[in-house]
């Protein structure tokens, strides 16, 4: 690494940690905290108790403020170069306004992935142990493995139609266990076999149903044809984590989970394209980080950027812009007007435009 390039990072590590503590101190500040307080006055939690779901918290709010962070740092840190008559030396020297922001740029890229790694693995976890915990301090027990009146449709690929029909009564995750089952199976939409039991079990990676019967079906009536004690339903393929996953709310998905989420609803036909944009939008985001290091280098050397308040206050202008983009974006593409990638990823489009564009006139 040259001496420029350190300098350069070492210039923009300080506002970027400066970044990271603002913003995540407002959105604690005007979130989290009244949050916290609500449930130590009406559900009497403990300061312990109240301290593990602050922590548990934190890791969403402090990887959503790290393209914030990076817009003011960039902002500050050219800002200052700027102000200090830097930015002319080094350009009297030979170095151009593109070679100056290269290791920055690359920097934005590596936080940009942080973001999406931390969005996959600490993310998901804190997420889901701060919802059981909610869930236990207002029920006053732990949450349920189970759930009543399952019911599973999916449509064939080809024709459009539906393939088969299962339900169950009782689904309980804990022993991949289910209570008072049946599969209607269908071919080209029309009935042609019922299969009924009183419970099926996950064994050996395939549902096995227990103590049934299965009726073929004809123009006249159903026809019982066999009583069994165990029969392996090889239609029924979903695994117990893909039928248990409906506990989960899509924003507490890791991609991999949203995916196979959007893939099971897709298989019964119903409108994914929220969950697309959801999904697309899991990538966008923490792009951003790139995005704004386009927009913020650039305008950082304009005159009069120099000040941390200006700086702050720009950023905020910035971000609210980009967020009322995003807004749009994910509007029209929840509504079929835009495709789910492009209405996920529309602001960072615009704010890319602009940001190569006001790059290409500084390095004029």
């Amino acid at each position: 690494m040259k001496i420029i390039d350190r300098y350069l990072l070492t210039e923009l590590l300080s506002p970027l940690l400066f970044g990271v503590f603002a913003f995540t101190s407002i959105f604690v500040g005007t979130d989290i905290l009244f949050e916290l307080a609500d449930l130590m006055i009406d559900w009497g939690i403990s300061v312990v108790t109240a301290g593990k779901l602050f922590l548990l918290s934190l890791p969403e709010v402090v990887v959503l403020t790290f393209p914030m962070s990076m817009l003011l740092a960039t902002l500050l840190s050219f800002g200052r170069l700027s102000g200090d008559s830097e930015v002319v030396a080094l350009k009297a020297g030979g170095i151009s306004f593109i070679r100056l922001i290269i290791p920055v740029l690359i920097v934005a890229l590596l936080l940009s992935g942080l973001t999406i790694l931390a969005n996959e693995t600490i993310v998901p976890k804190s997420k889901d142990i701060y919802r059981k915990m909610i869930w236990d301090i207002k029920h006053q027990k732990k949450m349920p493995t189970t759930q009543k009146n399952l019911r599973i449709a999916p449509l064939e690929s080809k024709t459009d139609k539906i393939d088969y029909i299962f339900y169950a009564y009782l689904f309980d995750g804990s022993d991949l266990t289910m209570k008072d089952v049946s599969l209607q199976d269908y071919q080209n939409g029309k009935l042609v076999q019922v299969i009924e039991a009183k419970k099926a079990k996950w064994i050996d990676e395939q549902w096995k149903f227990i103590d049934g019967i299965i009726y073929n079906v004809n123009s006249k009536d159903n026809v019982p044809t066999m009583e069994f004690e165990t029969y392996t339903v090889k239609k029924m393929t979903r695994e117990p984590k893909e039928i248990a996953r409906a506990q989960k709310e899509p924003e507490e998905m890791s991609l991999e989970e949203l995916s196979r989420h959007i893939r099971l609803r897709e298989e019964e036909g119903k409108d994914v394209a929220s969950l697309k944009v959801l999904y697309y939008q899991r990538y966008a985001i923490p792009f951003s980080c790139f995005i704004f290091t386009l927009i913020g280098a650039p305008l950082g050397l304009q005159p009069n950027r120099s000040g941390a308040s200006i700086g702050l206050g720009l950023s905020i202008v910035i971000i609210f812009i980009y967020y009322a983009f995003m807004t749009i974006g994910s509007t029209l593409g929840q509504t079929g007007i835009l495709s789910p990638v492009i209405g996920a990823w529309l602001q960072n489009i615009i704010f890319g435009l602009v940001g190569i564009g006001l790059i290409i006139k500084m390095s004029r």
